[in-house]
């Protein structure tokens, strides 16, 4: 009977500890052998740790010793660890120095240890301050971590020492381990004296960085001290400590240096002014600076640290921005267009940008047009209605599409009659929104300009727009299309392929596991490009380590291109790392071109960025003029980076398992 409930249940109705522990036995006993219920057996495990009675000690042993070095060793150990266990104390140290069992359980083994008093604890900080010869420095390090995550102030106390004693390197991973640490007298003090003299440069500026996130007295004096060993450009994980300390020291003499070291380069210096920029949010004087300077004065790079330190800046901070920008914008001033492209997530905190928007999208050059439509795309504001109305005809494709795309998000009757009239003049991926846009205002469907030109006739008297619930399974007419490429149908004419070839594209695929990665992307490739019509225009973009185009632009599918471009994809081979950003510049600066697709099996791990947040947000700035759709296929990893590229940039995206 007792299996039958569930563990909790077990351990409720049974007040005897031994009975508890039988039962509790039992019940874990009963999902052993099932896949489905792996996480209830993780939880029983916990549960029956929770009882205080030899019997669930030993059992706790037998399971330690079968989960061997498996994953389910970090949930045995968070079951011995709810009550103290000194007898199971050598199998928990034993567990934190195989260096091949998961990381989790030997940091979990190591805290369970430490819960068990002060001897244990000082047994443990004894261990992490042995020469690297005796604790190798992975267990060093697992030990480090649960003595942190302990919270106690024995340990915090104890670490504090080993943080000027040995090797630079291990007092400097030691230094980012106590990361949480705040307020602690001895680990403070330890921070000041790395910064005084005791440590190198980027350990001296992790510590100071330090002090200055916990509010340190001493933190805004001693960013001199810092400062004054900087010889030159200093490497970014140096520059990116420097950040974080100058942006929380609110030294005001000291804000263009923030500046200065913001704008090194690099995603650790970029990661920085964004983990930065809450702080920032709370210093008025910091703020003012940043907006009546930063966005304004050095060169690009400086200009672009001000953007990324303002991004959580409040409504008030942003007003005066938003009104020296729309000065600038009605006196038609080019840097001011560049601002509102790059600040729009700032500016828009304030209502009455949507206004300014307005007027830019209604202004005459093409680049004020595409900007502020898109912008107000974005924001969802149909303020842009007649704005994109206008140009439903306009010279340049970018326009003429964002025009139909924001016409079919934002309905009007009086849409209809302009989209009929470029019906027949678009084609590829236009044609394919323009039909789209004239279905989502009259859930219609019509395969020429004339079936267009009479449907309206006999219906435009009285016209009442179509209800949004009736549209939304509408879909696309696909217009005679079948070719797709992983599953997503290719309407574009103007395509860039970017095709991953980094070493991960080896892994084997298939029942038969003789095929790689590499090869069926290949071979869907080939298929597509030999199922397009000779008219359409392509290049491919392999990439790993470095970025190699196959032609400088976009070629026709003549039978010669055609022949050169599968013979080239054939021949691809593994090469290096995978460089996702220089891929999708490289694929930006044609042009020519109005869809990527762009396929993967990895993170990036090359290229000028590699951070995640640092490519979407270049793509997305870029493409508020360029208009490009990005569909992206992810290959053996449901792709994080993949998947919000598509839907910020109109694309579809496809996980392949």
């Amino acid at each position: 009977m007792a299996a039958a409930l569930a563990p909790a249940q077990v351990v409720d109705l049974v007040q005897d500890p031994g009975e508890r522990a039988r039962n509790a036995i039992a019940a874990y006993e009963a999902l052993k052998g099932d896949p489905k219920k792996a996480t209830q057996r993780q939880k029983a495990i916990v549960w029956l740790g929770e009882i205080d009675h030899p019997d669930a000690t030993a059992f706790l042993r037998a399971e330690l010793k079968a989960a061997g070095d498996t994953p389910f060793a970090t949930s045995v150990v968070d079951g011995i660890g709810k009550v103290a266990r000194p007898e199971l104390k050598p199998d928990l140290m034993a567990l934190v120095a195989r260096e091949k069992a998961p990381l989790p359980a030997r940091i979990n083994a190591a805290g369970a240890v430490a819960r068990q008093g002060d001897a244990a604890v000082d047994e443990l900080l004894a261990l992490v301050g042995a020469l690297p010869e005796v604790v190798p420095p992975a267990q060093r390090d697992a030990i480090a971590t649960a003595l942190v995550r302990s919270k106690l102030d024995r340990a915090l106390r104890g670490l504090a020492p080993l943080l000027l004693k040995g090797p630079m390197p291990d007092r400097l991973r030691l230094l980012r381990q106590m990361e949480p640490v705040q307020r602690v007298a001895p680990v403070s003090a330890a921070r000041v004296q790395l910064v005084r003299g005791d440590g190198d440069l980027e350990t001296a500026a992790v510590a100071w960085r330090q002090l200055c996130v916990e509010k340190h007295e001493q933190g805004k004096g001693l960013a001199v001290d810092v400062l004054e060993r900087i010889v030159g450009e200093p490497r970014p994980a140096v520059a990116a400590e420097l950040v974080g300390g100058l942006a929380r020291c609110g030294d005001p003499d000291l804000y263009p240096v923030l500046l200065r070291y913001g704008s090194v380069g690099g995603d650790v210096v970029r990661r920085a002014l964004v983990a930065a920029a809450p702080a920032v949010a709370e210093d008025a004087a910091l703020l003012k600076f940043l907006v009546q300077k930063g966005l304004d004065d050095g060169p690009p790079a400086s200009r672009e640290a001000a953007r990324l330190l303002l991004t959580q800046a409040p409504v008030e901070a942003v007003r005066p921005l938003v009104e020296r920008i729309r000065a600038d914008l009605r006196a038609g001033k080019k840097k001011a267009i560049e601002l509102a492209a790059s600040l729009h997530t700032l500016l828009s905190k304030d209502p009455t940008w949507q206004q300014d928007l307005a007027l830019l999208a209604a202004g005459k050059s093409q680049e004020e047009r595409v900007l502020g439509l898109q912008l107000l795309f974005e924001l969802g504001s149909d303020a842009g209605i007649a704005t994109a109305q206008e140009s439903v005809g306009h010279k340049q494709w970018e326009v003429r599409s964002l025009a139909f795309r924001y016409l079919a998000k934002h309905r009007d009757a009086a849409s209809i009659p302009l989209l009929i009239g470029r019906y027949g003049k678009e084609d590829g991926r236009l044609g394919a929104e323009l039909d789209q846009a004239l279905f989502a205002n009259t859930a219609t469907r019509c395969f020429s300009r004339k079936e267009w030109e009479t449907w309206w006739q006999k219906n435009h008297v009285g016209f009442a727009l179509p209800h949004p619930d009736t549209i939304k399974a509408g879909g696309t007419s696909g217009g005679g299309k079948t070719v797709a490429y992983h599953d997503i149908p290719v309407v574009s004419n103007r395509i860039a392929f970017l095709v991953d070839r980094s070493g991960s594209m080896n892994e084997k695929v298939g029942t038969d596991r003789k095929r790689t990665r590499l090869d069926e992307a290949k071979a869907q490739l080939v298929r597509v490009v030999e199922a397009l019509p000779a008219e359409h225009r392509v290049n491919v973009v392999s990439y790993g380590s470095e970025v190699h185009p196959l032609w400088d632009a976009l070629r026709p599918l003549d039978a010669t291109n055609r022949a050169d471009l599968v013979a080239a994809v054939r021949r691809f081979g593994m090469v290096g790392s995978t460089n996702i950003f220089d891929a999708l510049e490289k694929a930006f600066v044609d042009q020519d071109v109005d869809t990527i697709y762009l396929l993967t099996d990895g993170e990036p791990s090359a290229g000028r960025i590699k951070d995640v947040e640092g490519i979407l947000d270049e793509i997305r700035r870029w493409n508020r003029t360029r208009q490009i759709v990005i569909h992206c296929i992810a290959i053996g990893i449901d792709s994080n980076l993949c998947k919000r590229l598509a839907v910020e940039n109109g694309g579809s995206y496809r996980y392949v398992r």
